[in-house]
């Protein structure tokens, strides 16, 4: 009796052990657990990843910032250049059209009187320093020109070419100011055309852009049928496609 009384007792112990086996260890538990764990590895590695993209994408504006930078600065070396390069042919241009009209008059019928020879060869001096783009010689020279002969009859041809050697030096204000000279005080000169058309280019490169547009809209109405009334209206263009 007392044999099966202790079977039977064994036989519950065993059953309640079945019954008190803790949940973490069950398989089912277990497996869930598992599961859990490699989801959220694979939402870090899935935030990781966001987070590489974003600052991919971060790196990628700001490459195309720059390269927008760069474009624009080699938009406006070109343009430079473009300038340069037209500075230059105008100025040349203008020395050669002064060299054939020097030439066409180069036999007077009388002979010119002392002063005049004098004057003209200091003139031609300077003028050649400018020809060879020595052009602080050339302001120096038609500077002395201005102070020993201010009444010669090149005066203005001296004022005007002073202001072209201020302005290839980009010295703007003071090829502004020589231009403005020969308008103002050589209103018959044959440089007056000439001498407005580049005060408003210099006012232009000082970005005094109403003044520029003043003085350019000037040449196209007094001078409408001259080759400078043509630039002036290039130049205009050009400010009205810069919104100047």
């Amino acid at each position: 009796m007392r044999a099966r009384i202790l079977s039977a007792a064994f036989a519950l112990l065993a059953l309640g052990g079945c019954s008190l086996t803790r949940p973490e260890e069950e398989p089912a538990y277990v497996k869930a657990t598992a599961v859990e764990g490699r989801v959220e590895r694979i939402e870090r590695q899935n935030e990781a990843l966001l987070e590489l993209q974003r600052q991919l994408e971060a790196a990628q504006a700001e490459l195309r910032r720059q390269r927008g930078e760069l474009e624009e600065l080699g938009h406006q070396l070109k343009a430079s250049q473009d300038r340069e390069h037209d500075l230059y042919a105008d100025l040349d241009r203008r020395l050669t059209a002064l060299d054939a009209r020097t030439q066409a008059a180069a036999a007077p019928a009388a002979a010119p009187a002392p002063t005049a020879v004098a004057d003209r060869d200091t003139y031609q001096a300077a003028l050649e320093r400018l020809k060879t783009r020595d052009y602080a010689g050339a302001e120096q020279a038609l500077q002395a020109f201005l102070t020993a002969y201010p009444q010669s009859a090149l005066v203005d041809n001296a004022e005007y070419w002073l202001g072209e050697a201020y302005y290839v030096e980009r010295r703007y204000a003071d090829a502004a100011a020589a231009f403005q000279r020969v308008v103002d005080e050589h209103p018959d000169s044959r440089k007056v055309p000439d001498a407005l058309l580049k005060v408003g280019y210099a006012l232009y490169e000082q970005k005094r852009y109403r003044d520029a547009r003043a003085a350019l809209t000037r040449v196209v109405r007094s001078y409408a049928d001259a080759p400078v009334a043509s630039e002036a209206r290039e130049r205009l263009k050009r400010m009205d496609r810069e919104r100047h």
